[in-house]
C-alpha cells in the first residue's frame, strides 16, 4: 500500500501556513480556556483556606503534568521501535504538535498538521499511523484495567466487563505480537499505510508499563480535589485513580464526542458519589477538567518551546532518513 506523500510547498507559503495553524491552535486553546468553569475554584475556597487550596491545586496540577509526561514516554517507545532513530527534540515536536492540535475544531486540520510535521522530521505517515493505532489500543486496554479500581466499587458485579480489558492486557504482555497484528488489521480496514517495522516484544511491554503508570499518576490529580471537597483521604485514593481512568477511557471510546466532554464528567461524578455527595462530586469533576486542560496547555507549550529551542540551536540531529545497508565485501564474516 502506498504511503501518503504531502505536497512540497514554497517556503513563503509553508511559513504562512505554519503561522496560520499556530494562530488557530492558540485561538482554539484560548477559546477552550474561556469556556471552562473557573467558578469551581471559588467553591473550593469556601471549603478550606487559600493556602490549603493552593497546595492541593498545585499538587493536582503537578500530578496531571507528570502523568501526561509518562504517557508521552509510552508513545515515544512505540514510535522509536517501528522505524529508524529520530532525535529527542523532534520526537517531542511531533507528539506535542499533535497533542495540542486536538483543540482545533474538526480532526482534519490537526491530522494534516501532525502528518506534515512528522514527515518533515523524518517520520513517515505510515509509521505515524501505526504508532497511533498501536498506542490507542494500549491506552484503552490499560485504561479500562486501571479503571477496575473504581468500577468494582461503583458497579459491583456489573464491572465484570472491565475485567475483559485486564485479561487482554495480560495476553498482550504474554504475546505482544497480538498488538502488532491488531493494529495492522485496523489500518488495513481503514485503508491507511502501516509502518515497515513492527514493535518488539520488549517495546510493547515497556509501552504497556509506561501507559499504565501514566494512568495511575494522572488519576492521582483527582485525589487532592476530592479531599478539598471533604472526601476521606484513605477511602478516596484508589477510587480517584480508578474513577478518572475509567471516565477518561469511556470518553476516549466515545469517538464522536470531542475529548469526551460531558461523558467524562458524567462518569466521574457518578463514581465520586461513592465518597462524596452528588453536588460535591460534580464540583470535583468540573475542577478535574479545569486542572487537566491547564496542565495539558502548560506542558505542551513548555515541551514545544524547549524542543524548538534545541532544534534551532542545532543540538538536535537532522531528521533521520533510512539508508540502504551497504553490502559486505565478498567473503567477509
Amino acid at each position: 500500500m502506498r504511503s501518503i506523500r504531502l505536497p512540497r510547498l514554497p517556503r513563503p507559503v509553508k511559513l504562512a501556513l505554519v503561522a496560520a495553524f499556530a494562530l488557530a491552535v492558540v485561538t482554539a486553546i484560548a477559546w477552550t480556556m474561556s469556556r471552562l468553569d473557573w467558578s469551581v475554584v471559588g467553591v473550593l475556597l469556601t471549603r478550606r483556606d487559600a493556602g490549603q487550596i493552593s497546595l492541593l491545586l498545585g499538587g493536582s496540577l503537578l500530578a496531571s503534568m507528570a502523568g501526561l509526561s509518562l504517557g508521552f514516554l509510552g508513545w515515544r517507545v512505540v514510535l522509536l521501535e517501528i522505524g529508524p532513530p529520530v532525535s529527542e527534540p523532534r520526537v517531542v515536536r511531533i507528539f506535542f504538535v499533535g497533542f495540542l492540535s486536538k483543540y482545533v475544531p474538526g480532526r482534519v486540520p490537526g491530522m494534516l498538521a501532525t502528518a506534515k510535521v512528522a514527515t518533515a522530521n523524518g517520520v513517515t505517515f505510515g509509521r505515524l499511523m501505526t504508532t497511533a493505532a498501536l498506542v490507542m489500543s494500549l491506552v484503552l486496554l490499560s485504561g479500562f484495567t486501571v479503571g477496575l479500581l473504581a468500577g468494582v466499587q461503583l458497579l459491583g458485579a456489573r464491572a465484570a466487563w472491565l475485567a475483559g480489558a485486564a485479561v487482554l492486557i495480560v495476553l498482550v504482555l504474554v504475546r505482544p505480537q497480538i498488538v502488532n497484528q491488531g493494529s495492522a488489521l485496523l489500518l488495513r480496514l481503514l485503508r491507511r499505510p502501516a509502518a515497515a517495522k513492527v514493535a518488539s516484544v520488549r517495546g510493547v511491554r515497556l509501552a504497556v508499563a509506561w501507559q499504565s503508570l501514566s494512568w495511575v499518576v494522572t488519576g492521582l490529580h483527582l485525589w487532592p480535589l476530592a479531599i478539598a471537597m471533604g472526601a476521606s483521604p484513605p477511602r478516596s485514593l484508589m477510587l480517584c485513580v480508578g474513577a478518572f481512568t475509567l471516565a477518561t477511557s469511556v470518553g476516549i471510546a466515545s469517538v464522536f464526542i470531542p475529548d469526551g466532554i460531558g461523558v467524562r464528567e458524567a462518569v466521574l461524578t457518578a463514581a465520586l458519589t461513592v465518597v462524596l455527595p452528588a453536588p460535591a462530586a460534580a464540583v470535583v469533576a468540573l475542577a478535574s477538567r479545569l486542572v487537566s486542560t491547564v496542565s495539558e496547555v502548560l506542558l505542551g507549550a513548555a515541551a514545544l518551546a524547549t524542543a524548538e529551542y534545541l532544534i534551532r540551536r542545532g543540538r538536535a540531529d537532522s531528521p533521520e532518513i533510512p539508508q540502504p545497508a551497504a553490502s559486505p565485501p565478498h567473503g567477509s564474516r
